[in-house]
């Protein structure tokens, strides 16, 4: 499974080590390696390598907007199948924790009937509803 990565700490108008870039966005020397290969700009084709900040950060964000998948409203996304998936039988339960914290869809994957969830509030209940049947499960009132 692939780990995070941080980019809080990469300053845009700063020059990195490979080493360097590693510590501040809490990854291996490895992954910044495999980043240069997989197209992250550098500096010039010079040992030792080096990135500008702005390169990396322009290449991370690039690549976490790829790894998106934006949901429909009817959809879960399933870990086992990879990809966002319609209920089993368009039947889901909705659990509150409490009255003042959103809640969770939990539903069946309709390929490979593995549980799902989705975190959602209240709010967006009634224009879910619309397409799929809601149980509402678990709510703690004070």
């Amino acid at each position: 499974m692939a780990t995070r990565f941080k980019t809080r700490g990469i300053k845009a108008n700063q020059a990195y080590y490979v080493h360097e870039l590693a510590d501040v966005a809490c990854v291996s020397v490895a992954t910044v390696r495999s980043w240069l290969k997989a197209g992250m700009g550098r500096v010039d084709r010079n040992r030792p390598t080096m990135v500008l900040g702005f390169q990396a950060l322009e290449f991370l964000k690039a690549r976490r907007n790829k790894a998106k998948q934006p949901l429909k409203v009817g959809e879960f996304y399933c870990f086992r199948c990879k990809g966002p998936r319609k209920p089993l039988g368009a039947m889901t339960d909705y659990y509150e924790p409490s009255a003042t914290a959103g809640g969770c869809l939990k539903a069946l994957c309709d390929e490979c009937e593995c549980p799902c969830n989705r975190n959602v509030s209240a709010s967006d209940l009634p224009a879910i509803r619309k397409v799929l049947d809601v149980a509402i499960r678990g709510i703690q009132r004070p």
